[in-house]
This record gives structure tokens, C-alpha cells and sequence, in this order.
């Protein structure tokens, strides 16, 4: 069956969206390592990132620490999106991360994988990818949704899908119950594995990685008169919306 690009010209993903809070996370955790990493060389450190997307985020990297020596790198496989990537001054890479980072081994300080895991049917794979190419002792910052946010667990209970998990190709809609009407607007985004807190780091673990920090983020699609509380959740990362971690290589 061949991939899906979500991202095309008719899809979801055809205008960049503002960037997302667990971006900004993830952006504080990335900085934290580069800086604190006594093994990275002089310069310049590497930073790869993985479903990059039209680069809005490495562009958001870039321009945070402008007086910073870093190689960007990115990768994804949505040629729309690479397309529009090609305008910004880093370098790009076009794969199917199931073969593989076309990168080699030990070349990369940092990997970030922002919103990928949970599209991948072989996840391990990826980490096991993102270890290869990793130098020893290089950092991993990646984001994905929770399974287990406070809200999921009441709506298992209620019988209601769990938000995030997708059955159909085709529609949200099913398995919503009474979430239905809110999700008359929206598509399948693809994903295909969801991960709470313990499964995450498990597998981060049997693929070489000892996570460091794991943190809390906000969901975008939370309703206005709740975000307060969905923000309250992200100081417990196991009841928050997204997880986002850094890890490095053992």
C-alpha cells in the first residue's frame, strides 16, 4: 500500500499552522542539550529533523540562536512540503523513514522528531535509525501524543474513541459518539501507534536511549473554555496532552 502524504495541496497540512506549545517545549530541551552537551565538537554541531515539513520549525531553531555554529538538516517525504522547504538556506533530504535516515552513522548531534512516532508502523525502526546516526552521546527531543491525557481517560470510560486514535482512514467520526460534532471538520492525520508515558520510555530504552527529561505539553485542538485546565495537566506529563522527551544515547 503506498504512503499517504497528508500534507499535499488537497491535505490538512497545506498551510504551516502557528507553531504549537510542545514546539516551544521541545525548542527549550533542544538548546538545553546543545548547551549543556560537554562531548558535542566545537562546531558546528549538527541538528537533524525528522518529518521537517516545509522547515518552519528548523527555521524557528535557526532563528532563536542566530549567533549559534549548526548545521540544519531535514527530512521528510511530502514533496509539497520539501518543495516549500527548498526556499529556506538549509539542507533537505527527501525518504520513507521505513528505509531508513539517509544520513551517516555517528554524523548527528541532535535529532528532533516532532509528531512522527505515532505515524510510523515500525517505530523501533526509527529509533533505531535515529540511534545509528546519532554520535555517542548525542540527544534525542521528540514529541508525541498521549494515549493516557486526563481527557482519554474519561472518554474510555464513557465509550468514546480516545482523541488521537484513529480507526478509519476516512473519517474521524468514527467511534466519536458524542464527541461526533466536533469532529465534522476535521481528517485522519495517519496515525498509527499511540504511546502513554511508560510505553514511551520503554521503547526509547530497548532502542539505546536513556530519556533525561520528560515534560507536558498542550493539545491545540483542546476547547478554549478547558485549555486552562488542559495547561494545569502538563505539570503531571503521564494526564498531559503531548509528551515531549529528550533522551540521549547510550
Amino acid at each position: 500500500m503506498p504512503l499517504i502524504d497528508y500534507y499535499g495541496p488537497q491535505g490538512w497540512g497545506s498551510q504551516s499552522p502557528p507553531l504549537r506549545q510542545r514546539q516551544h517545549v521541545a525548542t527549550d530541551l533542544i538548546f538545553s542539550a546543545l548547551s549543556a552537551d560537554p562531548a558535542a565538537p566545537a562546531a558546528p554541531a549538527t541538528v537533524l529533523d525528522v518529518g521537517c515539513g516545509d522547515g518552519t520549525f528548523l527555521a524557528h531553531l535557526a532563528s532563536t540562536a542566530p549567533e549559534r555554529n549548526i548545521r540544519w538538516i531535514g527530512v521528510d517525504y511530502s514533496e509539497h512540503q520539501l518543495a516549500r522547504a527548498a526556499a529556506l538556506p538549509y539542507e533537505f533530504h527527501r525518504c520513507d523513514l521505513a528505509d531508513g535516515l539517509p544520513l551517516p552513522s555517528a554524523s548527528i548531534d541532535l535529532v528532533h522528531a516532532g509528531e512522527v512516532l505515532e505515524h510510523l508502523y515500525d517505530p523501533d525502526h526509527l529509533l533505531e535509525e535515529c540511534a545509528r546516526v546519532l554520535r555517542p552521546g548525542g540527544h534525542l527531543v521528540l514529541t508525541t501524543p498521549n494515549l493516557q491525557a486526563w481527557y482519554n481517560r474519561a472518554l474510555f470510560l464513557a465509550g468514546v474513541q480516545p482523541i488521537f486514535y484513529e480507526t478509519s482512514t476516512r473519517s474521524t467520526e468514527v467511534g466519536a459518539g458524542a464527541l461526533r460534532r466536533l469532529k465534522t471538520d476535521t481528517m485522519p492525520v495517519g496515525h498509527l501507534r499511540l504511546f502513554n508515558r511508560t510505553a514511551l520510555l520503554d521503547l526509547l530504552r530497548n532502542e539505546g536511549f536513556e530519556p533525561v527529561t520528560l515534560r507536558g505539553a498542550g493539545f491545540h485542538g483542546v476547547p478554549s473554555s478547558i485549555a486552562w485546565f488542559d495547561a494545569a495537566m502538563c505539570r503531571r506529563p503521564s494526564l498531559a496532552s503531548i509528551l515531549v522527551v529528550l533522551a540521549v544515547k547510550r
